[in-house]
């Protein structure tokens, strides 16, 4: 039995939002501000490298019709599990965000390639990028964190 496209590409929008309901309230609502900065920054990479010709998205679902949910699925989710399980011990987590990038740029994504999901061939810049994006969010969430803490007082 082969798994479609689409089956993926949907799973990887709703399984990522459907796993918050593991995660408690407090915690969603003190990283979602961060994973969605995180998803925002990742979409304006996905449109440098389409505009640069870097990939091409060859298969999206409707009605997100640009980008494959993955971009609307893994890149706010993700990063969220990962400061709920890490943040305030900033070398695991930034050694977790890299090797999740490294999956996704070297792994997941040659393999949406070879599904035609997706032009790609530009691993390295994927990562570099994400990399960057991953030291902004936690910056975002360090100032937010602190900026409640004042608002407390």
């Amino acid at each position: 039995m082969t798994v479609s496209n689409q089956f993926i590409l949907w799973a990887t929008f709703v399984i990522p939002w459907g796993s918050l309901i593991f995660m408690k309230k407090d915690s969603i609502r003190r990283y979602l501000p961060a994973g969605l900065l995180s998803a925002f920054l990742s979409i304006l990479v996905c449109e440098i490298g389409v505009g640069s010709g870097w990939w091409t998205f060859r298969e999206t679902t409707y009605p997100l019709g640009y980008f494959s949910t993955y971009v609307y699925g893994l890149f706010p989710v993700v990063p969220m599990w990962i400061l709920y399980f890490t943040y305030k011990r900033f070398w695991l987590f930034f050694g977790i965000e890299v090797v999740a990038n490294l999956i996704f740029a070297f792994v997941i994504l040659r393999w949406f390639s070879k599904l035609g999901i997706v032009n790609f061939n530009k691993g390295w810049h994927v990562f570099i990028a994400e990399v960057l994006i991953t030291l902004i969010f936690y910056a975002y969430q360090r100032w937010q964190d602190a900026a409640v803490r004042e608002g407390r007082s």
